[in-house]
């Protein structure tokens, strides 16, 4: 029978398996969890977990989904005036960390690394190729569109991992600030300009 996923009792039941499954990554992680402990810290029994999920993999996933679209729809509130001000996809990124830094360590550091960085890199490289699009001509352009995005966002998700597994030595706004620098100074030359003078952030 399936399962009404608009079901306030089902919403309650999965929100309290992903809390329960959060609460165990950080004490025991991934590999040591199973779906007995999960069960008894949602204080829930395995027939409802297994109404909802397949396996702990799929609820990790349905946990990074969560997570994930938090992020996205904060960072689609960002209009063009908010960008040209300085607020960058980037700078909530870094505050979305900030806030929940607890956690982002945790999904750093088990088997969900891979799925988090997958998802945020492909949310990161969409919004730097529309960007790109709506700045650039395409025959300006010294290599593909998608090659720059991602490469872009990797570096960009490769930096927010250092800062957190660094104790977040420098401010959110400051890192946000450097890794936008860095993006555009290592990409210039791939979006056809050759003469850019950027001056970088003062360290906060």
């Amino acid at each position: 029978m399936s399962v009404n996923q608009n079901d306030l009792r089902v919403i309650k039941t999965k929100r309290g398996l992903r809390e329960a499954f959060i609460r165990l990554l950080f004490h025991k992680g991934y590999d040591a969890i199973s779906i007995q402990d999960i069960a008894t810290e949602a204080e829930a029994a395995r027939v409802t977990f297994y109404r909802h999920y397949k396996n702990k993999e799929e609820l990790l996933v349905d946990c990074l989904n969560v997570i994930y679209k938090k992020l996205a729809k904060r960072i689609k509130r960002i209009s063009r005036e908010d960008f040209r001000a300085g607020y960058s996809t980037m700078l909530v990124f870094y505050e979305h960390i900030q806030e929940d830094d607890t956690l982002y360590k945790t999904l750093f550091s088990n088997r969900g690394t891979q799925v988090v960085i997958e998802h945020i890199r492909k949310l990161f490289a969409e919004r730097m190729k529309n960007q790109i699009e709506e700045r650039f001509p395409a025959d300006q352009l010294l290599a593909p569109i998608e090659i720059i995005a991602y490469h872009t966002a990797s570096a960009q998700i490769g930096l927010a991992i250092w800062w957190l597994e660094n104790g977040k030595p420098y401010s959110p706004e400051y890192m946000s600030q450097v890794s936008v620098w860095l993006s555009r100074a290592g990409s210039a030359r791939g979006l056809g300009l050759e003469k850019v003078n950027l001056d970088p952030p003062k360290i906060e």
